[in-house]
């Protein structure tokens, strides 16, 4: 009995019942073959992860490592010792910490008939292969701002606890201590950067300057220099602009049109794709907002570019299978129809743990947002 299987994932050769001279005869309606289809999607894939590496905004989140571990310094209590003609100091070291990187396999199929191939009209079968490219972006998306906004220490491999949030003295159980900052402020074990309106200056149920001004203040106490980037709620557009409460709004300016100064006017940014700027006075925050994120939830962080490993997030991915989806064969059994399979394998972990600060002002504690 033969064993239908792929040895290697990104072994794209057909398998041995497979006929290739049947499955070229295989027509569409409009006179296309399935090899064609084939072509188009894996083209349309292609095009997807040299998006990733370059969406607006999700790209100055993360870098990419295929390393399943992170390793960092954290705080010690070293210290120079005045100096004597004899003695000789004790030497000192510096410590690091580290966790681990998750990494998961998804993937999403699509399949047809033959009899169906043959008389489906182009524009649904362009239906079909345009809805995995919307899957894959939602996938990326969605898994980037849960790992931003998730204060949890979650399970890698059978490791409990191994991959870490932003500093969170409440579920991490590391004692993680931030480095001495570039200014000589020293931190503990009980340092957050998980906000709720418990915290000072965070209003329950109110997004206003006081929260922004908290939140940035976290980030710059550990180096991390303006402009900052503040990533919120779309449904909380109005409270946002609403200069009463967020008195540092700045709106956006359109090429071409100059408000007055007292203008409050918001609209996209056609130049640097923001809903607006806060001035703080820890510096600018520059504001994007999405759907995916629920209501009375923001965050903020410092980006230091498309994949500059001092990004907040870190992408791990599978060395054997890459950036990005791949398109793998699917099975042919007795050819009643034809599978398309699109697979991924990453992971979202945090890199640094002190470049972003996450903010509920809707709980006295913080609680993770579902994203959508």
């Amino acid at each position: 009995m033969a064993v239908l299987g792929f040895s290697d994932l990104k072994n794209t050769a057909l398998p041995t019942l497979w006929d290739e001279a049947e499955i070229t005869k295989v027509r569409l309606a409009d006179g296309a073959s399935f090899a064609e289809l084939t072509g188009q999607l894996r083209a349309a894939l292609t095009g997807v992860n040299r998006e990733l590496l370059a969406m607006q905004h999700y790209s100055s989140l993360f870098a990419v490592q295929d390393d399943p571990e992170l390793e960092y310094p954290i705080g010690t209590t070293n210290g120079f010792e005045e100096a004597t003609e004899y003695a000789v100091p004790d030497p000192r070291r510096g410590k690091t910490h580290g966790h681990m990187l998750p990494i998961k396999q998804y993937d999403r199929s699509l399949g047809w008939t033959i009899m169906y191939l043959m008389k489906a009209r182009r524009i649904a079968l362009e239906a079909d292969l345009r809805s995995v490219i919307i899957d894959a972006r939602k996938l990326w998306q969605q898994k980037l701002l849960t790992r931003f906004f998730d204060d949890t220490a979650n399970t890698v491999a059978s490791t409990s606890l191994a991959d870490l949030p932003f500093a969170n003295s409440t579920n991490d159980i590391s004692t993680y201590i931030p480095p001495v900052s570039p200014e000589g402020e020293e931190f503990t074990s009980s340092h957050d950067h998980f906000l709720g309106y418990g915290t000072t200056g965070i209003t329950q149920d109110t997004i206003d300057q006081s929260a922004v001004d908290v939140a940035l203040e976290h980030l710059q106490e550990h180096g991390h220099s303006s402009p900052f980037d503040l990533v919120g709620s779309r449904t909380d557009v109005s409270s946002w602009t609403n200069t009463t409460n967020v008195t540092g709004w700045k709106a956006p300016e359109w090429p071409g049109i100059v408000y007055h100064a007292s203008a409050v006017e918001r609209g996209p940014d056609q130049i640097s794709v923001y809903f607006g700027y806060i001035e703080s006075d820890y510096g600018i925050a520059r504001v994007w907002l999405t759907p995916r994120v629920p209501t009375n939830h923001f965050g903020v962080y410092k980006s230091y570019g498309m994949g500059d490993p001092r990004n907040p997030l870190r992408v791990r991915i599978a060395p054997t299978v890459g950036f990005g989806y791949n398109l793998v064969p699917g099975q042919w059994v007795n050819a009643p129809g034809q599978l398309l399979l699109a697979y991924t394998e990453f992971g979202v972990g945090i890199a640094d743990r002190v470049n972003g600060v996450c903010v509920d002002v809707a709980a006295s504690t913080y609680s993770a947002p579902t994203i959508s």
